[in-house]
């Protein structure tokens, strides 16, 4: 049955997507969807997502940016990228976006995708000024402060059984920000919040001033020798990952070629709330000599932390990674270990090569003592943890090379290497190993990899891009790969494999259609007749039908279809969306919607669907059961650099029953929830 009201759906919808539109600027939901088409839970989206909106809100200086922060964006290509370069050195100085033009191998679509991220700051801007002046000269610093909650009341919030409420705090989430930045130049900046169930309190033994998260930064650039120093939280993105792996990593997706290989930018400023991605303290970057740098950094502040005791010593069981403490449990592991962590970089760069040597130690002032069952026989014990390792990046005509190879203590090595090869003018392949051993230990790895962290896998990747023309491309890849140990929820070695397909049309300068087909085999546990598990392969298929159009010059459109089917332990289930988007435009007065559709079988076939949300703000709601998703998000600017932000969103299931799980439950089958949140530009 729902194969035909898909087949039906399709009939419809694209001659639908057909209509010529008016044009419109770009956006971040576009911009999201070709970077990352097959998104799902694992990849921290949220982090990639809010890095570009802090590079859109102060762009890079055309005469100043690097070749490593132009491969953050993911939008050129190694050959455009080393065209821009040239042509900068030759013309000395860019006077004017619209340069980018001339050079070779810049399209309409390329550029039209990299001219929010970039500018040509004014030569003649008075860079001998105090900073505070520049704070305010430049119109760089901002304030956002941000209100949410769910208007039912979750089972954490309730009294049971004549006990106090699960939840020791109140249900709305707050969230508050001020910054000022200019790339190249300076950034400051503090960022507070507080998660829904969480306290307001200042709290000293449990290292609490007022939110529950709270972020801090100060951050020089260009200074001298000073190539870069940052006090306060940061982190750190150094050859491919491996070792120190900064949050702009997002692997496998919808973008086949460039997203494989890290930007090696070095140390960045911290600006999420994810509280256990970043490091506390100093970070240093100084360039002696005209082609080496040198990067140190240290790294002093406490984790969240399970801890159990024997007759001798208290010991961390389990590092937490929610960085959720609203009931007494979740509390009782807060900020519980201290941490310290502390490296340096070496690093020659010169033409064509970029190549260097790193070193990193993490201790912990409680040794590390996982639950004693047999996947985790390799996980990391102990209180302390070494790493050293090596990274190249050197492109030869039109073949990038890159690879990093570390060792840990244990004697656990890690290692991947690639290339990204431009076939010809109109091909783009890129081709990735990676070795993780089983007892190789780095926790602030981001490296390519197809689990979540970058140990106990083995794999090959291969993916292209196909251009016929401005209007017509093809993407894809194939990933094989193995686990030669036993993993969570997978008691067995065993190995699987995914590939992706997407076809892209842009009729127009902005418009853009595309089909999308993912297939992935993956191994898991299966509970037989008794308690014995066995290994089993889930094959998991996706679809997805994207169109994004226009109607008038104030009026933009987005349809999108999602269609999944998963088989596993002799069980099918399948899950399906239809969405549709609209935006309007109307002055200062800004509106966006969505009406959705879906319905699964399972859980398993929950489908994570990218939502437009109040500035600096993500969401990536997980849409499961049978209902309705609606959401309208009304942006209005009050007067120059004065804008708020209102956003109302509702879940209906058609069943009766309950949302959620845990203490989140909602009983009933509807989920309401508001947001508000203003920006203050000074």
């Amino acid at each position: 049955m729902k194969s035909v009201i898909i087949l039906i759906l399709l009939s419809l919808w694209i001659p639908v997507c057909a209509q010529q539109p008016a044009d419109e600027p770009d956006d971040l939901q576009r911009f999201s969807d070709d970077l990352a088409g097959s998104q799902d839970e694992d990849a921290s989206y949220e982090d990639v997502y809010e890095n570009l909106v802090l590079v859109m809100t102060s762009p890079y200086d055309l005469n100043n940016v690097s070749e490593s922060e132009l491969q953050l964006l993911h939008i050129l290509s190694d050959t455009q990228i080393e065209n821009f370069i040239a042509y900068r050195k030759d013309q000395e100085q860019i006077l004017d976006v619209h340069e980018l033009q001339v050079i070779p191998g810049f399209d309409p679509g390329s550029i039209s995708r990299l001219l929010p991220f970039v500018k040509v700051k004014d030569p003649m801007a008075a860079v001998n000024r105090s900073l505070v002046k520049r704070m305010f000269s430049f119109g760089n610093s901002y304030l956002v402060s941000r209100y949410e909650r769910t208007i039912e009341t979750k089972k954490g919030f309730k009294p049971s059984q004549g006990n106090p409420p699960a939840f020791t705090g109140s249900p709305e989430k707050m969230y508050v920000r001020w910054r000022s930045s200019e790339p190249g130049d300076y950034s400051i900046g503090i960022t507070g919040e507080k998660d829904s169930g969480e306290k307001l309190s200042f709290n000293l033994p449990r290292h609490q001033l007022g939110f529950d998260f709270t972020s801090f930064h100060v951050q020089l650039q260009h200074k001298g020798k000073i190539r870069n120093i940052i006090g306060g939280d940061f982190q750190a993105q150094f050859g491919q990952g491996l070792l120190l792996g900064g949050a702009f990593g997002l692997g496998k997706g919808g973008e086949t070629v460039s997203t494989v290989r890290k930007s090696n930018v070095g140390f960045l400023p911290y600006t999420s709330v994810n509280e256990n991605a970043f490091q506390r303290g100093l970070a240093l970057t100084l360039q002696p000599l005209a082609h080496f740098l040198v990067s140190v950094f240290y790294s002093n502040t406490r984790r969240d932390a399970a801890s159990g005791h024997d007759t001798d010593s208290l010991y961390v069981s389990s590092l937490p990674v929610s960085g959720l403490h609203r009931t007494e449990s979740e509390l009782s592991s807060r900020k519980k270990v201290r941490e310290e962590n502390y490296g340096a970089v070496l690093q020659f760069s010169r033409n064509t090569l970029d190549a260097g040597v790193i070193f990193n130690a993490t201790h912990f002032d409680m040794p590390v003592s996982r639950v004693p069952v047999l996947y985790n026989n390799f996980a990391f014990a102990g209180s302390r943890n070494l790493n050293a390792g090596i990274f190249l990046n050197y492109r030869w005509q039109n073949i990038s090379f890159f690879g990093e190879a570390a060792r840990s203590l244990s004697g656990g090595t890690g290692a991947i290497a690639g290339m990204l090869i431009s076939a010809h003018q109109h091909l783009d392949l890129a081709i990735v190993y990676r070795n993780y051993g089983r007892n190789f230990h780095a926790f602030y790895s981001n490296a390519f990899s197809e689990s979540t962290k970058a140990a106990n896998e083995r794999g090959l990747y291969w993916g292209w891009k196909y251009r016929w023309s401005r209007s017509y491309n093809l993407t894809g890849y194939v990933d094989l790969f193995t686990f030669p140990w036993l993993g969570y929820r997978r008691y067995a070695p065993a190995g699987g494999y995914e590939w992706l397909l997407r076809g892209n049309y842009y009729p127009s300068r902005k418009v853009s259609l595309y089909l999308q087909l993912r297939e992935e085999l993956k191994p898991a546990n299966a509970k037989g007749m008794t308690t014995v598990y066995q290994v089993q392969e889930g094959m998991r298929r996706n679809a997805t039908l994207h169109c994004d159009y226009g109607i008038g010059e104030n009026i933009s459109m987005k349809s999108r279809l999602q269609y999944n089917i998963y088989s596993f332990h002799g069980q099918t289930s399948e899950g399906m969306a239809l969405i549709q988007d609209v935006s309007f435009k109307w002055g200062a007065f800004k509106f966006s919607g969505r009406h959705a559709l879906f319905e699964t079988d399972h859980h398993d076939n929950r489908l994570y669907v990218y939502e437009q949300d109040a500035w600096l703000a993500y969401s990536l709601p997980a849409y499961s059961g049978v209902g309705v998703r609606n959401y309208a998000l009304f942006e209005y600017q009050l007067i120059k650099h004065r804008t708020v932000w209102v956003r109302y969103a509702r879940t209906r299931l058609t069943k009766p029953g309950e949302i959620g799980t845990g203490q989140d439950v909602i009983e009933g089958n509807t989920k309401n929830d508001v947001k508000f949140q203003a920006r203050f530009k000074f």
